[in-house]
């Protein structure tokens, strides 16, 4: 084989190998299960937008810190507004439905009260096929959102 060939499939070969190993990186191969798989945010609400309502104290908020970050970015966006969103691992995602869920009852799905401000908090599956969010049987937040279930991030 000519040695410029042999450079050649050398370089690209490496190339191939350098352009898979950035590809590992966990936000390019959900089926591995690294994957960001939950997107949180939420959005301050009408009080009276519901009657179904969780009060959520500083204890439970500060256990979860990407909820207090999530609360305190919809602080800062106009009510009726979604915040800007979060992506969370399937395992931080999964945790945080189950205990919203406990904390809550069934009253989960309503409106969130926090420091006296009210809230719609959406924890949504973005990969709902790879059954590892919602799907595995959790059974939490199966309707995506406490507000109506819709993705509003066009």
């Amino acid at each position: 084989m000519p040695t410029d060939r042999r450079r050649f499939l050398a370089g690209a070969g490496t190339t191939l190998v350098a352009g898979l190993a950035g590809c590992a990186s966990a936000s390019a191969l959900p089926f591995l299960g690294s994957e960001k798989e939950w997107k949180l945010r939420a959005m301050r609400a009408d009080p009276d937008s519901t009657d179904h309502v969780c009060e959520l104290d500083a204890g439970f908020v500060d256990a979860h810190p990407n909820l207090a970050t999530v609360l305190d970015r919809a602080d800062r966006t106009p009510r009726g507004e979604w915040c800007d969103g979060m992506l969370l691992t399937v395992e931080t995602g999964n945790q945080l439905g189950r205990d919203l869920s406990t904390h809550c009852g069934d009253e989960f799905r309503g409106l969130y009260v926090y420091e006296g401000t009210h809230y719609f908090v959406s924890l949504l599956d973005r990969f709902p096929q790879n059954e590892q969010g919602h799907a595995n049987g959790d059974g939490h937040h199966d309707g995506n959102d406490s507000h109506d279930g819709h993705d509003h991030s066009h």
